[in-house]
């Protein structure tokens, strides 16, 4: 049985000090990256934004159009917002805990059905690669300021809920059957694709009890459990709040309704702009990583009986340390399909015998996988996405393979070592190139508890333009005046504290496709903000023109804004007009002056 050494077991606090690592390690990336994890103009305003409007009273789906995901994490904010009031460090210290909790809740899984080590090098990794890693020009792809709340509370949740169908699969107890339900019905109100790939996991753990325990009343009970618990979520959230049920299953219409085959962003975020090139270097990753294997696996089947040897061992230890170092390991994520397809394999073949979390994470991280298509990676959306399959790999080259080898008398204390070795190379590597983009994040943005940190203005114009527009809104507007920023910018709405009296705070083609370009110009002109924030943001990743130059991209509501506005104040260049960035306020005009020819944008 693929288990737990004993030797761990007898001495608790032992088995504590590798997660005392980790903490130490989490409490220090933290610090060093305070306030650097969002993308001050990209996404996350609407993390912040979206709850302080809830928490004033407006409600999801009725004054409040959102698509990336379900309604919970909006709405846990909100509550939040309410108790310890509206600002970003009230969504930092939540994320931080729910960050450690579920680091702690990896660790103590994978401590009981491995060893310390393979534990704290899974901690290390998800704390030093996923929960502050910025391998990316923009930021929100890290736990601590995600691009949506949802990914983020749905993969806690959905660990949450592995882990306690392991308890039920090990106790059989339907408690646990029930609690893992209610965790289920949660992650159903946050993102399609972490739920979708914990319905895979769900039926694997189903069917494993059904193999294992044979007991048909008991299978019976807990799924009944499962399932009644699953639908309290989903039901409470219907019933008693006033955005209903459809709040709750727009994201699965709106995932539903995507045109992939005409969005160059998701062409290349599944990989199949070059589906023949991604395969082909999935397949090369993976033959790398099998040769390496191979290659440890016959160094150490050797006894070091000669200096000669020992220190042919050590060379190449060096060698594969050097290689690791100058690896890529932003891309170190191709191979993982195939990885994590050949710990399903192992795991599968003993299915009687291996421990039931291990089992259940390899599928639910394949089943994740699915989102990232041909281009499985770490980084983008992979930092949520990829994180399991990424510990799925951590424990079969740490812990499954080094058993299997030892039946062709390989020693697998030196085989791990050196992969554990590697692997640290490997986070160093990736921590390295995240602080070389953290270092440039020297600007303040926002003030108190609302402070961002964004680039410097040698490195990009948008957080010194943000600061200049926020200036001169609290100089020149009433606190009470409405606006509204095009084609997004809610940040500004967020740290200026000027609502948006529209119901659709953002104009990117998804959103269009979504809500429909003619329902949101007719809320546009039917809830007209007082002030109207042009920011320039390239579309060209939706494969469009720059909002307001063309007919299916904002052209017609931009040429209403240039009949109803007059420009007040320009920052930086005309924005929306080529590759310069600026800022372009404008303010309504009086009735009397809208029957004129129109002033020009």
């Amino acid at each position: 049985m693929i288990g737990c050494p004993q030797a761990d077991r007898k001495q608790p606090s032992r088995t504590w000090a590798g997660l005392g690592l980790v903490a130490l390690v989490f409490t220090l990336t933290t610090v060093l990256t305070w306030r650097r994890w969002p993308d001050v103009l990209v996404d996350f305003g609407f993390q912040l934004y979206l709850p302080w409007q809830i928490s004033s009273g407006k409600v999801l789906d009725r004054d409040l159009m959102y698509l990336p995901g379900g309604p919970f994490s909006i709405y846990y904010h909100a509550f939040l917002f309410k108790c310890f009031g509206t600002s970003y460090f009230t969504i930092i210290i939540s994320n931080l805990a729910i960050t450690a909790g579920t680091v702690v809740l990896i660790c103590r899984k994978f401590l009981a059905a491995t060893d310390r080590l393979t534990a704290t090098i899974i901690g290390l990794a998800v704390v030093l690669v996923f929960t502050t890693g910025h391998y990316s020009e923009t930021g929100n792809y890290n736990y601590l300021s995600p691009y949506a709340h949802e990914v983020v509370h749905g993969l806690a949740l959905a660990i949450a809920c592995v882990a306690l169908l392991d308890s039920w699969l090990t106790k059989v107890k339907i408690r646990f059957a029930a609690m893992a339900g209610l965790a289920f019905g949660l992650v159903f109100l946050t993102k399609p694709e972490v739920f979708a790939a914990l319905v895979v996991c769900v039926i694997a753990a189903f069917i494993l009890c059904g193999l294992t325990q044979k007991i048909p009343a008991f299978l019976a009970k807990s799924a009944a459990s499962f399932l009644g618990a699953a639908i309290l979520p989903v039901l409470t959230f219907s019933l008693f709040t006033r955005a209903g049920l459809h709040a709750v299953l727009f994201p699965w219409q709106a995932i539903l309704g995507k045109s992939i085959e005409k969005n160059p962003l998701y062409q290349w975020c599944l990989g199949l702009d070059a589906p023949a090139y991604n395969i082909q270097t999935m397949l090369l990753h993976f033959g790398g990583l099998a040769l390496i294997v191979v290659i440890l696996a016959w160094a150490f089947r050797r006894k070091f009986e000669s200096s000669i040897q020992r220190i042919g061992v050590i060379a190449l230890i060096a060698t594969l340390f050097a290689l690791a170092s100058g690896f890529n390991w932003v891309e170190c994520g191709r191979s993982l399909p195939l990885v994590v397809l050949t710990l399903c394999f192992f795991l599968g073949r003993q299915y009687k015998t291996v421990a039931a979390f291990p089992l259940l994470w390899s599928v639910f991280s394949l089943a994740l996988l699915a989102k990232l298509g041909l281009y499985p990676r770490i980084w983008q959306y992979g930092f949520a996405l990829g994180m399991p399959a990424f510990i799925s790999a951590i424990y079969l080259l740490l812990w499954v393979l080094p058993q299997w080898l030892e039946r062709f008398h390989v020693r697998s204390q030196f085989f791990r070592a050196t992969i554990a070795l590697l692997l640290l190379a490997g986070f160093i590597r990736l921590v390295i190139l995240s602080h070389i983009v953290y270092r440039d994040k020297a600007i303040h943005v926002g003030s108190g508890p609302d402070t961002i940190m964004a680039y410097k203005p040698e490195r990009s114009p948008v957080g010194p333009a943000i600061n200049q527009a926020l200036d001169w809104l609290q100089k020149n507007t009433s606190p009470t005046a409405t606006l509204a920023v095009l084609p997004e910018g809610t940040i500004v709405n967020f740290l200026s504290r000027r609502v948006n009296p529209t119901s659709y705070p953002a104009w990117h083609p998804p959103e269009l496709e979504a809500f429909g370009q003619r329902n949101m110009i007719t809320d546009f002109q039917a809830h007209p903000a007082d002030y109207v924030m042009l920011i320039h943001r390239d579309s060209a990743e939706y494969g469009r023109k720059y909002f307001g130059q063309e007919e299916r991209f904002g052209k017609e509501l931009m040429e209403w804004i240039g009949k109803n506005y007059q420009p007040v104040y320009l920052i930086g260049e005309e924005p929306l007009i080529n590759d310069r960035f600026g800022i372009k306020i404008l303010k309504r005009l009086p009735e009397k002056k809208k029957l004129r020819s129109g002033i020009s944008l």
